[in-house]
Formats: C-alpha cells, sequence, structure tokens
C-alpha cells in the first residue's frame, strides 16, 4: 500500500513539473513573439493606411511575425523592406505587384466651399487628424494627417483630394572618400571632447551605436581633420550624420504620436460600437412599453 501511494505523489509531482516547465516555457515564448512583434511595429512607419490587407501597422507587425510577407508596406517603400529583411532574417522583395508605390508624402486637403459637414471623413481617419462638428464645415489637422487617403471613399460630395507635401528636413549623403580609415587613432588624440572619431566615422550608417560613442558630444571643431593622415572628412561626416539622426528621431516620435492616436481612435470605436449593442432590441423595447403602461394602467 505504502509503495502505491508513493508511486500516486510520484506520478503527481511528475505531472506537476512538466506542467510548471510547460507554463514557463509559453510565457517565455508569448515573450520572445511579442518582442519580435514590436521590433517590427517600430520599424513600420505608423501610417494606418490599411493598404497591406490588415486594419493599421500593429496587425500588420503581428502578420508579419507570423510569417506574412514584408513586401506589403507602400508608405515604407524598400527601405521598410530592407529592415524587415535584415531584422528577419528574409530574403528583400520588391513591393508587391497590385500596391502602388508612393513617391512623395502626401496629405489630405478639404475643399471647404464644397464640405457640407456629413462627418463621414471624420469617422474613416484612424488618427482623429480630422475636425468639425456635424452639418458644419470640417477641416484637416494637417500635423496629424498621414496621407492614408481613407477618408476619400465616404466623402459623398468628392471634396478631398491628396496632394503632395514637401519636407524641408531630408536625410543629406554622407560624404564619399576612396581612401579607407587606416586605424592610426591620430583623431582620437586630437578630440578636445575625449570622443572616439575613428570609430564614429565607422558607425556612420549604424544610428544606434553612433549615439553610444557620443556623437550628439561632437563639437565640429576640425582637429581630428587635420590630424588625420589619409585626410577623412571626419568633422563633414558627423555634421551630417548629426542632421540625419535628428531627422531620424523626428520621425520615430511622429510614428509614435501616430500610433497613439491610432490606438485611441480604435478604443473609441470599440466603445461606440459596445453601446450600440448593448441598446435594448426592438422587441425588448416594446416589453418595456408595455410593462410600463401596465404599471400607469392597471
Amino acid at each position: 500500500m505504502t509503495s502505491i501511494i508513493l508511486a500516486v505523489l510520484l506520478l503527481g509531482g511528475l505531472a506537476l513539473f512538466t506542467g510548471l516547465l510547460l507554463q514557463i516555457s509559453a510565457a517565455h515564448l508569448s515573450a520572445d513573439d511579442s518582442d519580435v512583434i514590436n521590433a517590427i511595429n517600430e520599424l513600420l512607419p505608423q501610417s494606418q493606411c490599411a493598404q497591406c490587407g490588415f486594419a493599421g501597422c500593429r496587425p500588420y507587425a503581428e502578420a508579419v511575425a507570423e510569417g506574412e510577407s514584408i513586401n506589403r508596406c507602400p508608405p515604407g517603400g524598400t527601405v521598410l523592406i530592407a529592415n524587415l529583411a535584415g531584422l528577419l532574417n528574409r530574403p528583400e522583395l520588391p513591393l508587391a505587384e497590385e500596391l502602388t508605390a508612393i513617391d512623395q508624402p502626401v496629405s489630405a486637403v478639404i475643399g471647404e466651399n464644397d464640405c457640407i459637414g456629413c462627418s463621414l471623413c471624420v469617422k474613416a481617419c484612424p488618427v482623429d487628424a480630422i475636425i468639425g462638428a456635424p452639418q458644419l464645415m470640417h477641416t484637416i489637422v494637417q500635423l496629424d494627417c498621414t496621407g492614408c487617403g481613407l477618408c476619400l471613399p465616404p466623402c459623398p460630395v468628392d471634396c478631398i483630394d491628396l496632394i503632395p507635401v514637401s519636407h524641408s528636413n531630408t536625410a543629406k549623403l554622407l560624404p564619399d572618400f576612396d581612401i579607407p580609415c587606416i586605424h592610426c587613432s591620430e583623431c582620437m588624440q586630437a578630440c578636445p571632447r575625449e570622443l572616439a572619431p575613428q570609430q564614429l566615422f565607422l558607425a556612420a550608417n549604424n544610428a544606434t551605436l553612433a549615439e553610444q560613442l557620443r556623437l550628439s558630444d561632437c563639437i565640429e571643431c576640425g582637429l581630428c581633420d587635420r590630424s588625420c593622415p589619409s585626410e577623412l572628412p571626419l568633422t563633414r561626416t558627423f555634421h551630417v550624420m548629426k542632421h540625419n539622426n535628428k531627422i531620424l528621431s523626428e520621425e520615430r516620435a511622429m510614428a509614435l504620436r501616430f500610433e497613439k492616436k491610432y490606438a485611441r481612435h480604435e478604443q473609441r470605436l470599440a466603445g461606440s460600437a459596445s453601446q450600440v449593442a448593448n441598446r435594448p432590441k426592438p422587441s425588448e423595447a416594446e416589453e418595456l412599453l408595455d410593462a410600463l403602461r401596465n404599471q400607469l394602467n392597471p
């Protein structure tokens, strides 16, 4: 009898241990999946245009993590495809044939004289960039518009147009130089801010590494240029790197803003749908009215 009890306890302990291992493994896999989805989502432009076939950037990121093609985002273009290919170790692909490449950023504009104030565009905008009261003229906050075009189809009077947007801040090309760095470290000894110009120069195309090497602390004094035996354009390279990093930082901040606005928009729509679903059905309303009549006229 004792041996049977011990065997049962042993089996129960093994089952419990196995269950704990499975739970830990599932939690670990879930965390890994979440990290991959977040990394993909950070690369997406957050235009929320739904051209990829999904409701927004986050759903597309989740689909890509599960195996969806990486070439379905026109706003991201070839740069995004290359970044996703590098992140996920997949081959680069051209943009999907059924999608149209976006050569220049666009923004929506409402023809104020033709707007009838129907508010259908307000409901369609995924980032709440359209403001205006019903039956009154609407307008688009250009800073918030991602140019997704989702407001065009529901407009009954076709008073919304997409127009090209010119950006004053554009990335600059890094200086082209044929002579490579010879790793002499002369520039490092000349730097008054105790930076590592040699490593910064080699990290010209890696914004994250450049910031870790304190690129922003460079005062562009030019002493590293004078000390370089290869006459590399170090100061000019650092100037361009700082300019491009600033643009990249602004784009990331704007993308995060769009993502938060999209999340609030979806949350509001879900709340409205829930209120509609919880409204009494016609039959239930009639029953309530009958009950009320019976109470008033017994």
